[in-house]
């Protein structure tokens, strides 16, 4: 009954998104949607095993049932947070945009190919410490908010042969130096990104795209401890494109081996695996298991460095880590021996996090507050009214937002200085909007038949060279 919930509520909100304007995001369908994948996909087709350093052990099903319930409370406290949210009117309204002077759009461009040369030849330590978290930001916001604003005109076919040369080229180089480091993410982050701007200017979800690259992710994801295992640990110094044909050929030869198999045997550790990778739920029901018997409430210890967060490091050199609550939480639960935390992270998710925190209030004390926010930054980045740039950023921060397996300290640390950096370094390209006035409902409802009544204030024009 609970899984049966937990798929009901994103076919609803996405339903309602449809019969509406579709102006915005359906962040609440995509959000229920990805705790869907995280625990009612490994219900029926993964194991009910926690994997720990005493070896793997089955969990019980009171356990596996009373996760399913923890999430549909917190799922539903999310919601109605982010409903909540939706009514407030103390909400700013966004009233800076990117400028279509060519002197502005030139200096977009700059920066543009500035932060694909960052990402590719300069590492995130080069300024020690202090400086980590700025060239992060910098490298993977600055050129994505960029690539955002230039795909949004791609689609309008209001854009230049050049523009269409730097966004492709930032595409390629983009996903080479992502996955030839390890990483998923950068593929995904990119499929979402272009899936959020495509919603702003079809004003639909590309559902398609999305069932055609996830089995790109299935694919390459049974070869990455292979990978990791060489390039990381052994310290290889292959270059990009042998990194590359070494997970491909790794992902292939498991995948062959576990079809070729007259067991089946090999397939099922395969899927295993692979969706163990995306599953929340055998770690939510260990955690119910051990918590409070083994493993006391903590009461809001593990949000210690949400309050420090906007303290840049290079003032505070000492300032706690992001991986702090991470790495409590795989000593405490025994998932990871104490000496190995310095190369392993395991995260739990916001929602198993607030039980470990308040037990049974942990949906309504902390789910229900970050609905609010989460539907604050809806309202703020997530409509298409908010402006060319304000909207390109919500498209850049939705990767992280759905990333629902981070604890609480990881998914709202990084938002504030992720978005200061972005208006900071494009401050000479702002320029000022007037407030625009609405469009009856009924003016839209014609415009089909009379476009000559209709015109959109907010229309692109023709990037200058």
């Amino acid at each position: 009954g609970a899984a049966f919930g937990l798929c009901c509520l994103p076919w609803a909100s996405y339903r309602k998104w449809c019969r509406g304007d579709r102006k915005g995001v359906p962040l609440f369908a995509l959000l229920s949607g990805m705790y869907w994948l995280a625990y009612v996909v490994p219900l029926f087709w993964g194991s009910h095993e926690a994997t720990l350093v005493t070896g793997r052990r089955v969990l019980s099903e009171t356990a596996i049932s009373a996760s399913l319930y923890l999430t549909l409370s917190g799922i539903l406290a999310l919601g109605l947070g982010m409903k909540l949210a939706a009514h407030f009117r103390w909400m700013p309204s966004v009233r800076v945009d990117i400028s279509d002077l060519p002197n502005h759009w030139n200096y977009l461009r700059i920066i543009f190919i500035v932060g694909t040369l960052v990402k590719i030849f300069i590492p995130i330590t080069e300024l020690g410490g202090g400086g980590r978290q700025i060239i992060s930001n910098f490298e993977n916001m600055v050129p994505s908010v960029s690539f955002a604003i230039f795909l949004r005109y791609y689609l309008r076919r209001k854009i230049s042969d050049f523009d269409k040369f730097l966004m492709f080229g930032y595409v390629l180089i983009a996903l080479v130096v992502g996955i030839s480091s390890g990483w998923l993410g950068s593929f995904i982050g990119f499929g979402i990104i272009a899936m959020i701007v495509y919603t702003y200017e079809r004003h639909k979800l590309p559902l398609t795209a999305a069932l055609i690259v996830l089995p790109i992710i299935l694919f390459f994801q049974p070869g990455k401890e292979a990978f990791r295992a060489r390039y990381w640990k052994e310290g290889s110094a292959d270059g990009y494109t042998e990194r590359i044909a070494f997970w491909v050929e790794s992902s292939w030869n498991m995948w062959a081996g576990a079809t070729t198999d007259p067991t089946g045997q090999k397939g099922q550790r395969l899927a295993d695996a692979t969706l163990h990778r995306l599953s929340l739920l055998q770690q939510t029901a260990n955690v119910i298991e051990n918590t409070p018997d083994r493993v006391p409430y903590q009461y809001g210890r593990l949000y210690s460095y949400v309050a420090v967060t906007f303290i840049p490091r290079f003032l505070w050199p000492d300032k706690p880590s992001v991986n702090d609550a991470n790495h409590w939480y795989q000593v405490s639960y025994g998932l990871t021996m104490p000496g190995q935390i310095a190369s392993v992270s395991i995260a739990v998710g916001t929602l198993a996090e607030s039980y470990i925190n308040f037990g049974w209030l942990g949906p309504v004390l902390i789910m229900f507050p970050l609905g609010m926010f989460l539907g604050s930054l809806q309202r703020i980045f997530l409509h298409a009214d908010a402006g060319l740039l304000f909207s390109s950023i919500g498209a850049v921060l939705i990767p992280q937002l759905l990333s629902v397996e981070s604890q609480m300290a990881e998914y709202v640390a990084g938002l504030a200085q992720q978005v200061f950096v972005v208006l900071l370094v494009l401050i000479p390209v702002f320029k000022y909007r007037g407030r625009e006035k609405l469009v009856p409902r009924k003016v839209f409802a014609q415009s089909a038949n009379r476009p000559e009544i209709f015109r959109s204030n907010t229309s692109l024009q023709k990037p200058p060279l």
